[in-house]
């Protein structure tokens, strides 16, 4: 016969063994602010802080400061794919047209830091040990159809643009990463999260390790091609957020890429395209010109 004894192990315990534990229906968003920029989509879209954002839509070919309230409070002449804010509030953009990366000054002055050229850059963050990832695509060959000339890939860089590694490939060498990798973050537990653009409605969630092998696919293959995921943010306990940007919903996911519920419906955003997450306030842009701001209320102990 076996017998068991209760033991004494804490949630600190099992949490130092298993990884933090929390109940996914803790984490909820309640709604603090909305304001309306005009009709265009808004595909870009970055916090420098808790108060104000940085955005741009999809004809514009400059990037403008708003606060939360609505208030736009400068404006800056630069074609952006993606905006970046480092923890010491240093704003790197993607600058499409001249093929580089540039630095934002608190005045508004613009400075190239490094050219990406031949390759125009998409989507940029700051990784953990201070330094950069970009996505960057050829002009030269299809969109969605790259051949075997084409380059899709992603970049870790120094602030200074030295080149530390790059990923473009599976482990085999020869299976292309991605399509057209759109956006890209990287997660506490140091995976790197990228959006894959593969069809103009079509989008794709890669998560990688920080070494470059695929970890896994959001979602599963049979859903794929009626998925346009479009942007992704991760939190404080590793958690994923996705954006759907044709059926209206903000997913969230594990860190390893598994469904656990829709954050937001089509009943609090409408076709969201861009998002970002600064501590406890998440911002959300949609295809009609609306930004919402959210309280995103995260797990706490008892």
């Amino acid at each position: 016969m076996l017998i068991h004894e209760g033991g004494d192990i804490n949630e600190a315990m099992l949490e130092s063994m298993m990884g933090q534990t929390f109940d996914a229906e803790q984490i909820t968003v309640t709604e603090t602010d909305s304001f309306k920029w005009n009709e265009k989509p808004i595909c870009v879209l970055e916090a420098t802080n808790e108060g104000r954002c940085l955005l741009t839509n999809t004809t514009l070919q400059n990037i403008v400061q708003f606060s939360k309230r609505g208030k736009k409070e400068k404006q800056v002449s630069v074609g952006v794919n993606g905006v970046c804010v480092t923890d010491n509030n240093e704003v790197y953009v993607s600058d499409w047209k001249n093929r580089s990366i540039c630095r934002l000054s608190p005045s508004g002055s613009v400075s190239t830091v490094f050219s990406t050229a031949p390759l125009q850059p998409l989507g940029i963050c700051q990784t953990m040990d201070g330094s950069l990832l970009i996505t960057l695509r050829d002009t030269e060959s299809d969109l969605y159809q790259p051949n075997s000339d084409s380059r899709r890939l992603m970049r870790h860089v120094t602030l200074t643009g030295d080149v530390i590694r790059e990923y473009e490939y599976q482990e085999d060498g020869q299976t292309r990463l991605f399509t057209l990798p759109l956006r890209v973050t990287q997660n506490g537990n140091t995976d790197i999260c990228v959006i894959n653009e593969t069809s103009n409605t079509t989008g794709e969630l890669l998560i990688l390790s920080f070494s470059g092998s695929l970890k896994s696919v959001y979602p599963k293959q049979e859903h794929r091609h009626n998925f346009f995921l479009s942007d992704v943010v991760c939190d404080s306990y590793r958690n994923i957020i996705v954006s759907e940007a044709q059926k209206r919903f903000l997913h969230l996911l594990s860190s390893d890429g598994e469904f656990m519920k829709y954050l937001l419906t089509e009943n609090q955003v409408n076709k969201p395209l861009s998002m970002s997450l600064k501590k406890s306030t998440l911002w959300v842009g949609d295809n009609k010109g609306r930004v919402k701001v959210f309280q995103y209320n995260s797990y706490t102990k008892v």
